[in-house]
């Protein structure tokens, strides 16, 4: 490609932005992959505005631009661009060639010293390329041919989504859909890690059990960003979820009784089966979860992919905007890699104490904390209700699953049955038959 068409694809992308500002927080771009230094300088200054929260346009980048010639240039290229629509074209452009620049350098290196550093470094800069793939867009075209096919073709009740393992929350949401942000609310020690845990392990057992009698069109992906619990600890909550293992045992693992043991045995052999990843950092902020995603589609193996992320408050939230401000960037990038990716994001939140001073202490819309932001960009939101969290003598163990939000699908209430000592959610009519 001629340099012409590459700083063509550069101001492209530019424009594109001032077009459509919220690019900024999808973009694979820094500024280092300009290869105009008045290009790099502006997307440098974008940058500069996001990491302030402050929205990008003429006004607010004409404020930190101190060279008059930057000033008339940005001017000039602000409405260059006719529509964003083709921003993933461009910056595929712009990223492209860098590569090829990066590539080349170390090449040129390797060739004139032919030694085993400057080689390791071409190996090095050759994998790390593999992470700029930008994923490419479907026309309007192929997805009116998309509708039309799916009225003819039969992907069973849910229509080639994903179940949550729970029939009564499947009907209600048409399953767990690809693109969607997904929160789940509840009041400390409600149960919705172990809610989104459930639903986790329940896409990864099914995923394995279709894949083991050939049935798996593509490989599915779970993956949980336990930001509150050390993965071990969530790794003992599983193996007792899948093996019906008491939570009393692993506060003494030695005295163990030699059966639990040959269960936990077994249940660690199944659970390493599973494509089913937990993370552990302490510091998740959007970037993160951006790379992991780019990582597990960098393999070219998976079909279908699922983050849980435990949970909002602790994500790492930018200091230098207002909290409810910081908060609503994460539910913004969070929505965008959803529908940029493809993938489907299982978001948890706190809900505020107002619900305590109620009669009814069931949650609403409006009880989840900096409610604006995420109820505007999540697509479905439950909460969870337990009366026996508020009354202690009740002891029928039910959950309310109050699905407050469904951008796509009705509204309403399901119960589920909640097993404490295996942190463990069931269907109803399975409770039922085991009491029988």
């Amino acid at each position: 490609m001629d340099l012409n068409a590459k700083y063509e694809a550069e101001v492209a992308v530019l424009g594109a932005i001032f077009l459509q500002p919220d690019l900024i927080h999808v973009t694979n771009l820094l500024p280092e992959h300009f290869t105009d230094p008045r290009n790099k300088q502006l997307y440098r200054v974008m940058h500069q505005l996001r990491s302030d929260g402050v929205a990008i346009d003429v006004i607010t980048m004409y404020s930190r631009l101190t060279n008059p010639e930057a000033v008339v240039y940005m001017t000039n290229l602000a409405g260059s661009c006719p529509t964003a629509a083709n921003y993933a074209y461009y910056e595929k452009i712009v990223l492209e060639e860098y590569e090829k620049h990066v590539v080349l350098l170390a090449a040129q290196q390797y060739i004139a010293q032919k030694d085993e550093q400057t080689f390791d470094k071409l190996v090095e800069v050759s994998r790390e390329i593999t992470s700029y793939h930008v994923e490419e867009t479907t026309s309007q075209k192929d997805d009116m041919l998309d509708i039309y096919n799916s009225m003819f073709e039969d992907k069973g009740p849910l229509n080639g989504e994903l179940s949550s393992g729970y029939p009564s929350i499947d009907y209600m949401t048409s399953g767990v859909k690809a693109t969607d942000l997904i929160v789940i609310a509840g009041r400390p020690s409600m149960g919705k890690t172990a809610f989104a845990v459930n639903v986790a392990l329940n896409i990864a057992e099914q995923a394995y059990k279709d894949k083991k009698n050939g049935e798996a069109e593509g490989l599915q992906q779970v993956d949980i960003f336990s930001i509150e619990m050390p993965r071990k600890a969530l790794l003992q909550r599983i193996i007792s979820n899948m093996g019906n293992i008491g939570g009393e045992h692993w506060r003494d693992t030695y005295r163990i009784p030699a059966d639990v043991k040959n269960r936990i045995v077994q249940v660690q052999g199944v659970l390493g089966s599973l494509d089913l990843h937990i993370e552990d950092k302490s510091n998740v902020g959007v970037r993160d979860v951006e790379s992991r995603i780019k990582e597990v589609r960098a393999t070219g193996k998976v079909d279908k992919h699922v983050i849980v992320i435990d949970y909002l408050g602790l994500m790492d939230l930018d200091m230098k905007l207002r909290h409810d401000l910081a908060i609503a960037q994460i539910t913004k990038g969070l929505k965008l890699l959803c529908k940029k990716y493809n993938v489907t994001i299982i978001l948890l939140s706190q809900l505020s104490r107002g619900v305590e001073t109620r009669q009814d202490k069931r949650p609403m819309l409006s009880d989840l904390r900096d409610s604006g932001s995420i109820e505007q960009d999540a697509d479905v939101v439950m909460l969870l209700y337990r009366e026996d969290y508020y009354d202690r003598e009740s002891d029928d163990g039910l959950v309310e699953i109050i699905i407050a939000k469904n951008r796509n699908g009705a509204t309403g209430t399901i119960q589920l049955a909640f097993v404490k000592e295996y942190s463990k959610f069931v269907n109803l009519e399975i409770r039922l038959a085991e009491a029988n």
